[in-house]
């Protein structure tokens, strides 16, 4: 569960994201190796919850990423971010508490580096695939022209699901790696 001040974190970056200007800085053009980030997080959120009557969504994401290195060395300043963004999500005709929830999640994010840049990205998730898809393509800032694929370890769903629908999706654990 995530704590009050990661929470917090998310916050506070969003809102810095509606202040601070974007930094452009040097881009990549699709590079093997850019960065990997080692351990990270996610949450979604939907609004409404999607259950049997509601089967589309408005979303939000927060979530942060850490242990961040750059295989080629062109992102080694890069070590750290926390991400916001907001989107739809449409539920597939199963059921929305399963294991994995059959949808697909379109969002517009922001990621906040350690080094004070800023990244624009698409994030696409797709779980009625198997494998399931967990994909972002950078369109500003750092890591622009790169597509980033996130690796989550396990994922879950609001524990009231069955009778509440469902209300967030959520890693606390993944990896994610540029090329």
């Amino acid at each position: 569960m995530r704590s009050r001040r990661g929470t917090l974190v998310a916050l506070f970056a969003f809102v810095a994201a509606m202040l601070l200007p974007i930094t452009t800085a040097s881009t990549a053009q699709a590079a093997t190796g850019d960065l990997t980030c080692n351990d990270g997080n996610f949450q979604f959120n939907f609004t409404p919850a999607l259950d049997a009557t509601h089967t589309t969504a408005k979303t939000d994401v927060e979530g942060g990423l850490v242990d961040c290195t750059s295989p080629n060395g062109t992102f080694s300043r890069l070590k750290s971010g926390v991400r916001v963004g907001k989107g739809d999500a449409t539920k597939a005709a199963s059921a929305p508490c399963a294991p994995l929830p059959q949808m697909v999640i379109h969002e517009d994010a922001v990621l906040f580096w350690n080094t004070g840049e800023v990244s624009k990205f698409h994030i696409t998730v797709d779980t009625t695939v198997n494998p399931p898809v967990f994909m972002a393509v950078f369109t500003d800032g750092p890591l622009t022209g790169d597509t980033a694929n996130a690796s989550p370890r396990e994922i879950h769903s609001n524990s009231d699901c069955a009778t509440a629908g469902l209300q967030s999706l959520t890693s606390t654990s993944l990896s994610v790696s540029w090329q």
